[in-house]
């Protein structure tokens, strides 16, 4: 159990907000009713006098003193990893890649393994936010990549309020070490993080600020809805949006500026504590890398391919040394700089 303060919220404020390390995962915000999600930024909305500081334990950036006991090969214990790929032409050509998440969280709210999906949506002309999805609409709705901290964590928390179960969650790793923590805090002798079913990681090297890549966009566009983000894998080093009007690309080198400085202390790039984990297949766009890695996660994959939902393949060798690399220097990287914070 993590040890209790009762300067939960001055703790959250001084140490993570305003020290510049917030990543919008949203586990906060409507978590706490002094905290909200507002067009890319955790706000603050009145002093908090609980002693509970269940908003500084469930913060994916604040420091518990706890060791960091994730697998050293920088990708956490899994079962088996595939490339994959769904069948479904509606979901194949809304996807990113090769849409297996949106086909899993399909396939487990038509099989009755989930009520509804926390996801994250495009947001009402502002930042991307926290969605709840509750059909299959819905889910298509938020597919793709945004590539900004989003809040999503704040749909899940008006989930929960409502009185919502059998919840599946997407989310970035960052998100799923904050539904790591909530499972850990106990309030009215109810495991906060019960009424999640399933939990789908995204990989995830950084996420941009919102805000800051916004005003780059404006800056830097001529115009037009934006219909789509991608960073293609390595070795492209570029981000491209397509608009209605045509397609751009702009160095990483002019964006990485705007990433989140909390996303450089995270050393998991996998999202190590989800059911299953989904990338990208480097050197192909139909494809996606998929990490098995609980009981649930099996039997889910398992049903959707017996239904022929989804087409697994053995994952190739050089694409295993290659995520193992990466995974690793996100790692070190990560542990090092945390490192170099605490000094």
């Amino acid at each position: 159990m993590i040890v209790q303060t009762s300067q939960g919220q001055t703790r959250l404020i001084n140490e993570v907000i305003n020290n510049g390390l917030c990543v919008r995962c949203g586990a906060c915000a409507g978590f706490c009713p002094y905290f909200d999600y507002i067009d890319g930024k955790i706000i603050p909305l009145a002093p908090c006098c609980s002693d509970t500081a269940r908003c500084f334990q469930i913060c994916p950036l604040a420091e518990h003193g706890e060791k960091n006991e994730s697998d050293e090969s920088g990708i956490g214990d899994y079962r088996k990893i595939f490339a994959a790929r769904s069948t479904d032409p509606e979901i194949v050509s809304r996807a990113q890649y090769g849409g297996v998440v949106s086909t899993l969280m399909i396939y487990a709210l038509e099989k009755g393994e989930i009520k509804a999906a926390v996801l994250t949506s495009r947001g009402n002309g502002s930042s991307p936010a926290g969605f709840l999805a509750e059909s299959r609409g819905d889910i298509l709705s938020c597919s793709g990549s945004e590539y900004t901290g989003s809040g999503g964590l704040s749909a899940l928390n008006r989930a929960l309020k409502a009185g919502k179960d059998m919840l599946g969650i997407v989310g970035l790793p960052c998100q799923m070490e904050a539904v790591r923590r909530m499972s850990m805090v106990e309030f009215s002798g109810e495991n906060l993080s019960a009424p999640i079913s399933l939990k789908i990681a995204l990989f995830c090297t950084w996420a941009l600020d919102h805000r800051a890549f916004d005003d780059f966009l404006v800056k830097n566009m001529d115009g037009g809805k934006i219909i789509k983000y991608d960073i293609p894998p390595p070795p492209s080093e570029k981000l491209v949006v397509q608009t209605l009007k045509r397609k751009m690309e702009y160095p990483l080198s002019d964006i990485r500026p705007f990433i989140q400085q909390g996303c450089l202390l995270c050393e998991d790039m996998t999202g190590e504590t989800a059911d299953l984990s989904v990338g990208t297949l480097e050197g192909s766009k139909s494809w996606n890398t998929l990490i098995v890695r609980t009981q649930r996660g099996e039997d889910l994959l398992a049903g959707a391919v017996k239904q022929g939902l989804l087409e697994v393949a053995e994952f190739p060798d050089e694409n295993f040394n290659h995520l193992m690399e990466a995974s690793e220097n996100k790692r070190n990287r990560g542990r090092k700089r945390r490192i170099e914070k605490n000094k």
